[in-house]
């Protein structure tokens, strides 16, 4: 466990439990739902002395907070407060043991006090993507970074190849560029025969050049450049690959729009690998 300081929440302990409480309530689970699937989740920890406690001061604290805590998990962090051996961390520091003791004191007032009522946790509004599998699509460069390369204006395509997940559960599309860039929308049989776009500028090993796929980021319909985009038309195949689950570790390239969030940004990405391979 890493702790950082003597508040209830300065430790990773803590601070996970209260962040998976709340994800689980996101989810749509009940609030017995989301307490049972904690204690089998952190099953490991429980008889650890350091850590369990801090499960349940964390779980009851938390459940407080939102009107929503289950008479047991009061029962167990009580039970744990009562507990000496929850102050041995501290022992070595008097400063830092009194700050704890303090920080244990406040957490058992809170819990022995009429908690409020119950408050509503709004649950993700998940996006999936409606592209289909085998859309193709010609993109429009048109950031200020395109302009600085000499790419605006200019088009590439690329073609949905698969599905992924995206935190909290977004399904996002994975797509394959094609290795070209086009002056003018290109038609679908111009792409017939081109070669892919390899998904980075980095493979220290030629044959990693064979790693085509990335992943669009995407959270709403609204995210999508829609202004950019040009729909050529279908292109089944057997490499096509539907969603395999949000649990299915894929490892593709994650690349966000020009205007989301996300580090890595569609334009800036295809442009640096396509002048990396083509100088």
């Amino acid at each position: 466990m890493g702790a950082w300081g003597t508040s209830l929440y300065a430790n990773d302990t803590a601070s996970d439990i209260r962040a998976d409480y709340l994800d689980k309530l996101k989810r749509g689970k009940t609030n017995e739902e989301a307490t049972q699937e904690l204690m089998d989740e952190n099953r490991d920890i429980m008889g650890d002395s350091e850590e369990e406690p801090l499960f349940w001061f964390a779980l009851a604290d938390t459940q407080w907070n939102y009107g929503r805590l289950i008479p047991k998990v009061k029962e167990k962090a009580l039970h744990f407060l009562a507990q000496d051996e929850e102050l041995q961390r501290w022992q070595d520091s008097g400063q830092k043991l009194m700050a704890w003791k303090k920080t244990l004191n406040t957490l058992k007032e809170k819990l022995e006090s009429p908690q409020p009522d119950m408050k509503r946790v709004s649950k993700y509004r998940l996006y999936q993507c409606k592209w289909r599998l085998g859309d193709v699509f010609a993109y429009r460069f048109s950031s200020d970074y395109s302009c600085e390369k000499g790419f605006e204006g200019k088009y590439i395509a690329f073609r949905k190849v698969s599905e992924d997940t995206w935190w909290p559960g977004h399904i996002v599309p994975v797509v394959q560029l094609y290795d070209r860039i086009f002056w003018e929308v290109p038609t679908i049989n111009e792409l017939s025969g081109l070669n892919l776009l390899p998904a980075s500028c980095r493979c220290s090993n030629p044959n990693e050049k064979q790693a085509y796929e990335i992943k669009l980021l995407s959270e709403s319909e609204k995210s999508i450049p829609a202004e950019n985009l040009t729909f050529l038309g279908n292109l089944p195949g057997n490499d096509l690959m539907p969603f395999r689950g949000h649990n299915y570790w894929t490892g593709y390239r994650a690349v966000g729009w020009e205007s989301s969030k996300y580090n890595t940004k569609f334009e800036h990405y295809v442009i640096d690998v396509y002048t990396a391979w083509h100088g």
